[in-house]
């Protein structure tokens, strides 16, 4: 069985090769969605991570980023300075946050935003991400119209330190430009003095959001309760309350992605089930000769089986090769042994239902009347 279908793949060479292509590119959609699951759960986890024990404060029914989140800049200063909270004031701090650039898709992440923060609370906000370029902090009490550059938001500007760059129709200065780190809402960020965000974007006297550091994590959910008690109109998110609603954010693109995936499945089906069909009936002589010698039906069968099984293999591994790339090209990692897996069961899968029928129909072939075929 395996000579006979390993000579009609050689024979027919170019019908051969389209099927693996189109194999292929089925089995490569399949392993992009598991690339971008990848890619969109380690963004989100490595985000969130930064924000262990940490409250975010914004309007009532906004989400993180609170883009659509407005506050006034009185609720937030009283809410700064609460002593019953026992914050480290140094570790909180009011912001703004501005998308300048959407995604690529509707449900995909902001490509370009403007973050504002007060002069010396930088650290609050991303940390100890060090200055590949110029500086990592703003002079004391600055308030002009300045700007730290995340790498990703830097990326494509040939602006030197010191050099200007427009923001919502103004000029800032670039004063420095931030090393990649895993926060990505700092990577695709420019971050100015909050002073100047509120001027830039005609927000004075608002803030969008509080970011809150407690001495102790373990304070978190007892702080929230307090301010949730005190200010029954905003809202007050924890990392607990960010994972949820990351995670229900998540639903549509991975049910997007995986609608992609099953798509390619399909079409990888059908190619190899038209393919099959094509070769049986320019084989009905071939199949009627070898049943009237003697060839059992299965043989039939195992013979299609395997032409169809042994295309859809060999498209797996320049698939797999793709889907390297991109993951490469995302940053991300690699899909998993276990993924892989899927991702070869799957081109199993696809042979074995589109070779399944085409095998039954050549099997059922008369021999007698297959040999009168021309």
């Amino acid at each position: 069985m395996f000579d006979i279908a390993m000579k009609n793949l050689s024979t027919r060479k170019v019908r051969t090769a389209l099927c693996i292509f189109a194999v292929t590119a089925g089995v490569f959609l399949i392993g992009v969605t598991l690339v971008m699951n990848n890619w969109m759960y380690s963004m989100m986890t490595e985000e969130l991570a930064k924000y262990m024990g940490k409250l975010y404060v914004q309007q009532g029914g906004s989400s993180y980023p609170p883009f659509d989140s407005s506050l006034s800049q009185m609720v937030a200063d009283a809410i700064l300075n609460r002593g019953d909270l026992d914050l480290n004031i140094g570790n909180s701090t009011d912001l703004i946050f501005v998308r300048t650039q959407r995604g690529m898709m509707p449900f995909m992440p902001a490509q370009q935003m403007v973050i504002g923060v007060p002069a010396g609370k930088e650290p609050a906000l991303f940390g100890t991400i060090s200055a590949s370029r110029g500086v990592n902090h703003f002079e004391p009490n600055e308030q002009g119209n300045v700007a730290i550059l995340g790498s990703e938001f830097a990326k494509d500007l040939t602006i030197s330190i010191g050099g200007e760059t427009s923001i919502n129709g103004q000029m800032v200065q670039v004063v420095g430009r931030l090393e990649k780190s895993s926060m990505d809402s700092i990577n695709i960020s420019a971050i100015i003095p909050l002073e100047a965000a509120q001027r830039i974007f005609s927000k004075q006297g608002q803030v969008s959001s509080i970011l809150l550091t407690p001495n102790d994590f373990h304070n978190t959910s007892a702080i929230a309760a307090s301010l949730r008690e005190d200010y029954p109109s905003l809202s007050v998110v924890t990392q607990d309350d960010m994972l949820k609603e990351a995670e229900a954010v998540m639903q549509m693109p991975i049910f997007y992605m995986s609608s992609m995936g099953i798509t390619g499945l399909i079409v990888a089906m059908l190619i190899i089930m038209s393919t099959m069909f094509m070769a049986i009936s320019e084989r009905t002589r071939e199949f009627g000769t070898l049943r009237a010698i003697g060839a059992q039906r299965y043989v039939i069968i195992g013979t299609v089986m395997i032409e169809a099984l042994i295309m859809a293999l060999i498209g797996v591994p320049p698939a797999i090769g793709l889907v390297a790339i991109m993951s490469r090209m995302m940053e991300t990692s690699l899909p998993t042994t276990a993924q892989l897996l899927q991702i070869i069961s799957a081109a199993v899968f696809a042979a074995g239902i589109g070779g399944a029928y085409p095998a039954l129909r050549a099997a059922r072939v008369e021999p007698l009347e297959a040999l009168r075929y021309e």
